[in-house]
């Protein structure tokens, strides 16, 4: 099998983007836009990304088997199929996407936003948690647990596997 290579090409505005890419597969992210990417597949297919960024970087992760690419950007996250080059996934979130975290095996994939954790299983959306407040830190524990402390000092421990608070600490 083939090395596969995935490469991020910024473009100045959407004009330009809209030159490498197919009309079915560039995706408007955002009423706004600030920011326009080419994601290249091994130079066989392109997608298009037009994003407002909130300054963060794009951030993406592989799965296991390595044939599925997850990309986390602005309020928005894609899962796609890498050999066939499908958008299988295209979630707007509800805040600001700031990084993956995933356990040993990449069975459970969190995506850490500002307020919220979403927790992908197979490809499949598991749960989903909002907090109050921001997320400051946040970390696995023993490949089963998902740490997360927040601006407010509240401090919360959640159970990979069902999404279930096991422990909260309330800061007031």
């Amino acid at each position: 099998m083939e090395q596969l290579v995935i490469q991020f090409e910024k473009k100045e505005n959407l004009l330009d983007l809209k030159s490498q890419v197919s009309k079915d597969k560039l995706i408007l992210c955002d009423d706004i836009q600030n920011t326009f990417i080419v994601v290249k597949f091994n130079n066989s297919h392109n997608i298009g990304l037009a994003y407002y960024s909130y300054g963060l970087s794009i951030n993406s992760l592989y799965s296991q088997d390595n044939a599925f690419f997850y990309l986390g950007f602005g309020k928005n996250f894609l899962c796609i199929d890498i050999y066939g080059g499908k958008i299988l996934d295209n979630v707007k979130l509800q805040s600001v996407f700031y990084e993956f975290l995933c356990d040993y095996n990449k069975d459970y994939i969190c995506l850490i936003c500002e307020l919220d954790v979403y927790c992908y299983y197979e490809n499949v959306l598991k749960w989903k948690i909002g907090f109050r407040d921001i997320l400051n830190d946040y970390s696995i524990i023993d490949n089963t647990k998902l740490s997360i402390l927040c601006n407010n000092g509240e401090d919360y421990l959640i159970s990979l596997k069902e999404g279930q608070i096991l422990a909260w600490i309330d800061a007031w």
